[in-house]
């Protein structure tokens, strides 16, 4: 097939999806209608409350911190909040009156970058983390009774988690020989057998694709199995569950993420991802609100199908299209990997050496950053290492500088990590001026690990970040690698702990305060994602999105902030979920 019939197909289904999604939106506004402007909004003065909730602790988050006795719910929107005889004045015969028992409310929590999709995968694969296995050798017998299960030449695709001991290519291959076999530790890095190899057509003489890495034997060449950044391309070599399957899979992840108290998602869908979550708002059963970001495939190492592409950015969809339920973000781009992958200076303290996987050029990556802000798109950069957030940096100063844009709130995925070199004074001084979101992973906090050299001094640094005027939203960048980041009250006792597996504290003077931990899980998830006048705050007229929890964290010791449960979720107004 010629290159103009290619880019006229993937022109037609950039059409579709846009029109499919146009038509599903702008229908789901009648059934979940968002508002506007919610100080005027008629449903929130006129008549009864529909929902009470009395004699609690409501941790308000508003910018006065205020702490409330009781709220009162009308429609999908909070209608007032106050003491217990202010609501109760809008109690009628037809509301229902929830008594807290002294219970903490919270605003639902925010998880500003997730993948839903992938944690689907994941709940597919062979559970091979450690722990709860003890080592290589439990992981190697688990993927043979696997084998002995299952039809030759059939993929057995396990996953483990980030840091921990993995299997090699020879283990692999004395374990299941007969069957193509991959094995994950994150969604960069994973180790195949021989089998699944060959399949992909990868051997000693295979050149390093665009923006990944084939690990080879110094002394023979061959491949040792490990592949950095070619997760999505060997995922393109298994057959798919059937479309109905997948859908269920991501509708029971999102279900997991309410029983959490995530009420909003801020996720990458594929193009497929996008038609079950469309259909899923047609079908009245998506259960919780949606902000897609699209990931523009630029190097094509994560999906060499996928068919977001420069193109798109060009078709008038841009952010904020959609409702409350289901809208378009931000577009994402890659610029490095993960750890060794990461773009990241070689010595650090220079700025002329650098090692890593690059997934772009400058130039391209300028190119890219200039036309998405040219088209009213926010942007997400990838960029882990310092030598790609200086070039992250240098694309939106250029983008800021030939479309100007007075608050584009671009955000810098894993500044402040610090897992591949540190993010210097010089360029948080940067991301102030150009009003770049720096967004680490709290959750990470707990792993402790050291990054095999190129991980700064002082990693997550939180402390800095707030100090500084910055707003890190909470997110668990979660692909299933680490099932706890799901929980943000995990990641919050992560951020204000400061404790690793180990037992160790990691950089305790970066730890924050349990009620910094809430906003950043709150109001600063709502500010990264244009949303702050509508969620991230128990306030007159915003959406009633809101949590009950078993235990107050502004009270408890930090220690058992992790052990919090949600008791009931309540989204748009309903309660989705309770547990008594």
């Amino acid at each position: 097939m010629v290159a103009a019939e290619v880019t006229a197909l993937r022109r037609a289904a950039f059409m579709v999806i846009a029109a499919a999604m146009a038509l599903t939106l702008v229908s789901g506004l009648g059934a979940r209608e968002g508002a506007a402007d919610p100080g005027s909004d008629p449903r929130l003065v006129d008549g009864a409350a529909d929902v009470a909730l009395l004699n609690g602790k409501i941790i308000t988050v508003a910018s006065d911190n205020a702490i409330a006795q009781a709220v009162a719910i009308k429609g999908s929107h909070i209608l007032e909040v106050g003491d217990n005889t202010t609501i109760q004045q809008l109690i009628g015969p037809n509301t229902h009156v929830i008594q807290l028992q002294g219970k903490a409310v919270l605003p639902g929590f925010i998880d500003a970058h997730t993948h839903i999709e992938g944690i689907a995968d994941y709940h597919r694969m062979l559970d091979l983390h450690i722990p709860p296995l003890r080592d290589v050798g439990e992981m190697l017998e688990t993927i043979k009774e696997r084998a002995a299960r299952t039809p030759k030449e059939e993929w057995i695709v396990g996953a483990g988690g980030w840091g921990q001991p993995m299997p090699t290519r020879q283990q692999l291959d004395s374990a299941a020989g007969d069957h193509p076999v991959l094995v994950r530790e994150s969604a960069h890095e994973i180790i195949v057998n021989t089998k699944a190899l060959e399949l992909a057509h990868i051997d000693k003489n295979t050149p390093q694709p665009q923006g990944s890495k084939i690990w080879k034997d110094p002394n023979t060449g061959e491949p040792t199995g490990r592949l950095s950044e070619m997760f999505g391309r060997m995922l393109t070599l298994m057959p798919k569950p059937g479309y109905e399957v997948r859908k269920q899979s991501v509708q029971e992840v999102m279900q997991g993420f309410v029983r959490n108290g995530v009420t909003t998602i801020y996720d990458f869908p594929s193009p497929d991802g996008l038609r079950m979550y469309q259909d899923l708002l047609a079908e009245g059963n998506l259960p919780v609100r949606l902000r897609c970001q699209l990931i523009l495939n630029i190097a094509r190492d994560r999906d060499p199908t996928a068919v977001f592409d420069e193109d798109f950015l060009k078709y008038g969809i841009h952010t904020g299209f959609g409702n409350d339920w289901l809208k378009i973000g931000g577009i994402k781009l890659f610029l490095d990997g993960e750890s060794e992958t990461g773009l990241r200076y070689d010595p650090p303290g220079q700025k002329e050496q650098w090692v890593g996987v690059p997934k772009m050029t400058q130039v391209t990556l300028n190119r890219v950053v200039a036309e998405a802000q040219k088209n009213n798109f926010q942007i997400w950069i990838h960029a882990l290492g310092d030598r790609a957030q200086d070039m992250a940096l240098d694309a939106y100063q250029l983008a800021q500088h030939d479309y100007p844009r007075t608050d584009a709130r671009n955000r810098i995925e894993h500044a402040g990590n610090q897992e591949a070199g540190p993010t210097t004074r010089e360029q948080l001084d940067r991301m102030k001026k150009l009003g770049i979101i720096p967004v680490p992973t709290g959750a990470w906090i707990y792993l402790g690990r050291a990054f095999k050299g190129t991980q700064a001094e002082v990693p997550f640094i939180y402390r800095t970040l707030l100090d500084e005027g910055f707003r890190p939203p909470g997110n668990s960048d979660s692909l299933g690698s680490m099932p706890e980041s799901t929980n943000p009250f995990f990641s919050m006792w992560a951020m204000v702990t400061r404790k690793t597996r180990s037992g160790e504290l990691l950089a305790p003077e970066q730890a924050i305060t349990p009620a910094e931990a809430i906003r950043i899980y709150t109001m600063y998830g709502a500010y990264s994602g244009f949303e702050e006048q509508i969620k991230g705050s128990i306030e007159k007229g915003k959406l009633a999105d809101l949590i009950v929890v078993s235990d107050d964290p502004l009270t408890v010791l930090p220690d058992r902030l992790k052990d919090i449960k949600v008791e009931m979720t309540i989204i748009d107004g309903k309660i989705i979920q309770a547990t008594h």
